[in-house]
């Protein structure tokens, strides 16, 4: 189909066919098979499906919405500065550039103000792993946790601590060890002097939602402080209020990181971003390097004054609602929920973890994970899967926007009650049989897949069903 003819797609059926062609064939048959709909538009904490039908956004892309879908004053901003420069060569300055740079570095300790821009939490990853081992100099060990998620791109890989998305890419770099998150006596016996950096979540998300013991993250700072390692704070997920304060290590005040990354909520949604805060100590150590060139701490097409724009209205959205503040107190109410949801139902449900709004429940196993996603989704409610279903205990993930009332909270939580309540009631051993199909849902053929789903075994589908999770990745 040639660009002069180019339609969107009209229908369900014409999305999924197009996803099918163009992106990836077996996730276009697991999205047909669930008969999910089309996401026609968001607002606020909802998100509404081509039949008007709403949702309310628990899972939040992982933590990007957090000012809340179409957020009218950063939409004001974003489209106002859209009309006179969206996009300009790299390395030319601007006002609104300018500003969110200053605005950012506001907000963090005095000696982090030295701000990197970028387009994803990978990329920033990268350009950080990059300035690290220019820096520090002939140092090039990494210490990064087992589970960790600092993005899956190639440089990324090397500290991605999930095994299975390394493994068909090795040999990667070979001066980097993953130790057990929370784990503070393996911590101390992998920071030697050869370490050049700590890689490290204040809070492990991934699939893996985990919060360390009191004190933990302070330890680390300590522990690299008499190494002369480098702290690296991957804050792509906790920073902005998330965690009930507007950076996750600020919990501890002896804990000042070399280098804080951040993404996600950093523009409300709208648009991606990722930074990289720096302090001007290791920076001028990268520009020592022999070799250093400008765009060692660069990146080609991020900063642009849009993405800078939307950044500097969210942050002040944040700042002027307290979203930090509220983050704790509905936290609270959401924490007990879900903690109270788990020990109703321990055949289903292990724990529920969690610090502020970034929550989650510990499940038996992916396929539990999955039914308790469809049922939420059929009772109006999007909640966080991990899509992980090598993961042995993956948590659901329940991040809602900061904007999110006590009310909405309360109706999730009674959707989740019915979903339990009604899994409950099948065997045990049902849930362990359904896993089986998960972990090898990908190598299934499409006959057997459609027949396990009670879907027809040719054609086209018919359109949404009545209830039908929204058609919302391609």
């Amino acid at each position: 189909m040639s660009p002069a003819t180019w339609t969107p797609a009209r229908s369900r059926d014409e999305l999924v066919a197009l996803c099918r062609q163009h992106w990836n064939p077996t996730a276009a048959t697991l999205y047909a098979l669930a008969h999910r709909t089309v996401e026609s538009h968001a607002q606020g904490c909802e998100v509404i499906d081509e039949d008007g039908r709403r949702f309310l956004d628990f899972a939040c892309s992982y933590g990007v919405f957090i000012v809340g879908h179409a957020n009218p004053q950063v939409q004001a901003r974003t489209l106002a500065q859209l009309e006179q420069a969206a996009l300009l060569p790299w390395g030319v300055a601007h006002p609104a550039c300018a500003a969110f740079m200053a605005k950012l570095a506001s907000l963090l300790p005095a000696d982090l103000d030295r701000v990197v821009i970028g387009n994803s939490g990978a990329e920033i990853t990268e350009l950080t792993l990059r300035a690290v081992l220019a820096a520090q100099r002939p140092r090039r060990r990494i210490v990064v946790m087992r589970h960790a998620y600092h993005g899956k791109t190639l440089g990324a890989l090397n500290l991605l601590g999930q095994a299975g998305h390394r493994q068909p890419f090795l040999p990667l770099m070979q001066e980097v060890d993953f130790v057990p998150f929370g784990d503070l006596p393996a911590m101390r016996r992998a920071v030697t002097p050869e370490v050049a950096a700590v890689f490290l979540e204040p809070i492990l998300g991934g699939a893996y939602l985990q919060v360390p013991p009191p004190g933990y993250v302070g330890q680390v700072a300590a522990l690299c402080r008499e190494a002369g390692a480098l702290l690296v704070a991957d804050e792509i997920q906790t920073a902005f209020g998330r965690c009930g304060r507007l950076f996750a290590f600020d919990e501890d005040p002896t804990v000042l990181p070399d280098v804080v990354l951040l993404s996600k909520g950093i523009t409300g949604g709208h648009t991606a971003m990722a930074v990289a805060v720096m302090r001007e100590a290791l920076v001028q150590r990268v520009q020592s390097h022999p070799d250093f060139h400008p765009r060692w701490l660069g990146s080609d097409s991020g900063g642009s004054p849009y993405a800078c724009a939307a950044g500097l209205a969210a942050l002040e959205f944040i700042e002027q609602h307290e979203l930090p503040r509220r983050a704790r107190l509905l936290g609270a109410q959401l924490q007990a929920g879900l903690a109270r949801a788990a020990a109703a139902h321990p055949q289903l449900v292990l724990d529920a973890p969690g610090v502020g709004l970034m929550t989650g429940l510990k499940m038996r196993n992916p396929a539990v994970e999955t039914a308790v996603a469809a049922g939420l989704a059929r009772r109006g409610v999007h909640a966080g899967h991990s899509l992980n279903e090598k993961a042995e205990h993956p948590v659901l993930r329940f991040y809602p926007p900061l904007t999110v009332t006590a009310a909405q909270i309360d109706q999730v939580l009674a959707a989740l009650h019915e979903v339990l309540a009604e899994l409950a009631r099948r065997p045990a051993w049902t849930h362990d049989l359904a896993n089986q199909v998960v972990k090898r849902q990908y190598r299934l053929p499409e006959g057997l897949l459609r027949r396990l789903a009670g879907s027809p075994q040719r054609g086209p589908q018919r359109g949404p069903q009545r209830g039908a999770q929204p058609f919302t990745t391609c």
